[in-house]
Formats: structure tokens, C-alpha cells, sequence
């Protein structure tokens, strides 16, 4: 018998008896020994079953112990996604915002902050609203603001200089006036007027590449041509 023969043959022998210990205990007698006449209880257990049951019974035990000395640990989170990623950040706060210059007839001329998206009765309101001298046809309350705008509520029966800024004779500087067009835009604005002569529309502006349908929309009231 080899070496491993043996050790199969001794956890045999050993379970073999710690199943006819408890079985004395159990039923109060010692199980018929092993090929007794009439016995109906075997207790042989073939050495290669008892090996198994003893990996099986170390496996368990060793698993056990490993999940009380090691518990699950608590999964962390995803680092690929930044904290910072999920907080809008100062800048795009800042960019949401619009300044606008209210003055004429309101109770409170100035400059005012509105929220992206704004109206002109939002600047209004924000200036404290029209005064009772106001001419609420002065200006129309339904267009959207531009950041940088001046908006200019007149007074009832007043005879207000017309402070559009016109296309085809305003230099760069003055063209820097109106929204949504700044140094870059307000020169290539003057060189498209050189070249292919004055505009004959405000949404001839259209022409000049980088000038848009919003650009156009918020230069309608504070632009004209002459």
C-alpha cells in the first residue's frame, strides 16, 4: 500500500469510528460490527469518499473563515467620473448671465444682471419698473435682451432721438455696440461694407459670415440703415 493509500485507509478508519460513536450515543448500543450475520448497518466507507468528504468539509471551513476575517469591502466610487464633473463650474455660472444698461423713464436707471434668456419687461422690472410719464410703445417688452444692450424707455409725448445704430455709417467701435458683435465681428463688418457697398436692410447683415439669425434678432430694434 502506498503512501496515499494509507492515509485514505486512516481518515477512513477515523470517520468509520466517529460515525459508530455517535451512533452508540444516538440509539444507546454499539452498531453491529462490521460483517456480523444479520447486521443490516455497514459502516465501511470507501477511503477515496472519505478523502473527498474531508477536502469538501477543509474547502467549506477555509471559506468560512475567510469571509469572517475579510468581509465584503465596500465598493468605492467610480473614479472615472470627477466630482467636479457633476458641479457646474463658476465660469459656466457666470456665463449664464446677462448685464444689461435700463434708462430712461423707469424708477431705478442702470445697469441690471438678468438670467440668460431674458426679456426686455425683465430688464425693465429689474430697473424698477416704468415710471407713470413711461411710453410703454417705446420699446418692445416681448424681445430678448442681448448682453452688453441698452434699452431706452422713453417718456409719453417726448420726442426721443433715435439711438439705433446705423449699419453703413457707424465705425468699428460704434458697431461694437450692438449685441452679439464684438472687435472681430465689428471689423469684418466694416471691411464687407467697403467691398460690396451699404446695406440695404438690417438682415442684409446676414451677408457677412459669422452674423446669424440670433445676432439678427437682437440687433432689430437698435439698428438701422441710412
Amino acid at each position: 500500500m502506498d503512501d496515499a493509500d494509507a492515509v485514505e485507509a486512516r481518515w477512513a478508519r477515523g470517520l468509520e469510528q466517529a460515525a459508530q460513536r455517535a451512533y452508540a450515543r444516538t440509539h444507546g448500543v454499539e452498531p453491529s460490527p462490521r460483517g456480523a450475520a444479520g447486521s443490516r448497518t455497514r459502516w465501511r466507507i470507501e477511503p477515496r469518499a472519505a478523502a473527498t468528504a474531508v477536502v469538501v468539509i477543509l474547502l467549506v471551513g477555509a471559506v468560512a473563515w475567510w469571509g469572517l476575517r475579510d468581509p465584503g469591502a465596500v465598493p468605492l466610487p467610480d473614479a472615472s467620473v470627477s466630482p467636479a464633473a457633476l458641479v457646474p463650474s463658476a465660469a459656466a455660472s457666470a456665463d449664464a448671465r446677462l448685464l444689461v444698461h435700463v434708462s430712461g423713464s423707469v424708477a431705478a436707471p442702470g445697469l441690471v444682471e438678468l438670467e440668460a434668456g431674458a426679456r426686455v419687461a425683465d430688464a425693465v422690472e429689474a430697473a424698477g419698473g416704468m415710471l407713470a410719464a413711461a411710453d410703454e410703445s417705446s420699446v418692445n417688452l416681448a424681445r430678448p435682451v442681448q448682453d452688453g444692450e441698452h434699452v431706452v424707455v422713453a417718456v409719453e409725448g417726448e420726442a426721443v432721438a433715435d439711438a439705433r445704430i446705423d449699419l453703413n455709417r457707424a465705425d468699428p467701435a460704434a458697431l461694437e455696440g450692438l449685441p452679439g458683435v464684438g472687435p472681430v465681428l465689428a471689423a469684418r463688418i466694416a471691411g464687407d461694407r467697403e467691398a460690396n457697398g451699404p446695406f440695404a436692410t438690417v438682415e442684409d447683415l446676414g451677408r457677412v459670415p459669422g452674423v446669424g439669425p440670433a445676432i439678427l434678432a437682437g440687433i432689430a430694434d437698435v439698428a438701422t440703415v441710412g
